[in-house]
């Protein structure tokens, strides 16, 4: 591949995973997107920073058309990490073999550069194709801010394929489940532990009561789970907790399950546990899932033949987590994500790529892309 040379591009990973670019790290994100405004300006495209929140930073949009409203090819890539503010410090990138580690290294700095390196291979061999690359910058956070810019771009796109990291077993993600992120706060009464235990109103334990519902998987919709991530509640060990929150991530497979689930939270909202508690379910971030559809079916086919093509065998798994190539398949394009290096350990102080999976997963990506 004429624009893939192992050494520059980990010299250029290692530049973009030192650089502390956690979602909110406005001043690291604004470094990653002027680095990729320049690669791809250097390249002749046309490359321009959106701000739709200031306090995320800049996101960034590359047309190799762009007088054309239509795109035939979508690579959406994420440059926030979910790592704070001072990682890079007590743990900047290293290689030790044929892997690289550091925050970010698989999730997903790694991918934004083979999306660089492939976009440059392409607007050599297929000029004609009309190529859109999305950089976003609070995918960590649900991408909030710019789910419309996102939303906008898919409606326009054919295809779309997406750079998070590809799984330890070299397969690709043709489907993933939907996310929903839910605050949940409850109201109770306080009383004196040991005088009046009887006259308070316990919102922890009405929490609790919630926790041990929702545990219970088997009376779930089948591959759904509603998790309480994190709990808070009471002040003191001797008063009854009058109040008490949670932060719960939903995950689900279709827009009934999802329907499923919050109607179950609307009606543990109206009649409690106890009827004295007051209860607050506030929806603050979600995910469409990823669906197969005609066009993402026709993708994988195309990507098995370019595999075999290579002497390479092309597999497709489903994943529980949430992406925004998931926005892309709600609109109806043909998505493939998990197009970035072979993968192991994201969101952990253990996350690291293999070397040596990146130049062939560019030759089979290259090989699906020219044969659109």
């Amino acid at each position: 591949m004429k624009y893939f040379d192992e050494k520059q591009y980990l010299k250029d990973l290692r530049y973009l995973v030192n650089i502390d670019s956690g979602t909110r790290c406005v001043d690291g994100i604004d470094k990653v997107a002027d680095f990729f405004l320049e690669r791809y300006s250097e390249l002749g495209l046309w490359a321009e920073r959106h701000v739709f929140d200031p306090a995320f930073g800049p996101c960034v949009q590359v047309n190799s058309h762009p007088e054309q409203k239509n795109i035939d090819l979508l690579l959406m890539c994420h440059m926030d990490t979910v790592f704070p503010e001072g990682t890079t410090v007590s743990r900047p990138f290293y290689i030790s073999g044929d892997r690289a580690y550091g925050p970010g290294v698989a999730d997903m700095k790694s991918g934004m550069l083979m999306a660089l390196i492939l976009t440059a291979e392409l607007h050599e061999s297929r000029p004609d194709l009309k190529i859109c690359v999305a950089l976003n910058c609070d995918n960590e956070a649900g991408s909030g801010s710019s789910r419309e810019w996102l939303w906008d771009l898919s409606r326009t796109s054919r295809y779309c394929l997406g750079f998070e990291c590809g799984r330890p077993d070299g397969s690709f993600v043709k489907r993933r489940k939907g996310a929903v992120h839910y605050q949940i706060k409850m109201h109770g009464k306080s009383a004196h532990a040991g005088i009046n235990p009887k006259g308070g109103a316990s919102a922890v334990i009405e929490m609790g009561n919630w926790i041990c519902r929702f545990a219970d998987f088997d009376r779930l919709p089948p591959e759904t789970s509603l998790n309480f991530g994190t709990v808070k509640g009471g002040t003191a060990y001797n008063i009854i907790p009058d109040y008490a929150e949670a932060s719960v991530d939903i995950r689900f497979q279709t827009e009934e399950q999802l329907e499923t689930l919050e109607q179950e939270i609307r009606d543990l909202c109206r009649n409690p546990y106890n009827p004295e508690i007051k209860i607050t379910a506030e929806r603050l971030a979600r995910s469409f899932p990823m669906v197969e559809n005609e066009s993402s079916e026709q993708l994988m086919e195309i990507m098995r033949t370019a595999g075999q093509s290579l002497g390479t065998d092309v597999s497709f798994t489903v994943s529980g987590g949430a992406s925004d190539a998931s926005i892309a398949s709600a609109g109806g394009v043909g998505t493939i994500d998990a197009c970035g290096p072979i993968s192991f350990d994201p969101h952990s102080d253990k996350e690291h790529i293999l070397i040596s999976s990146v130049e062939p997963r560019l030759q089979l990506l290259k090989e699906v892309c020219c044969s659109l």
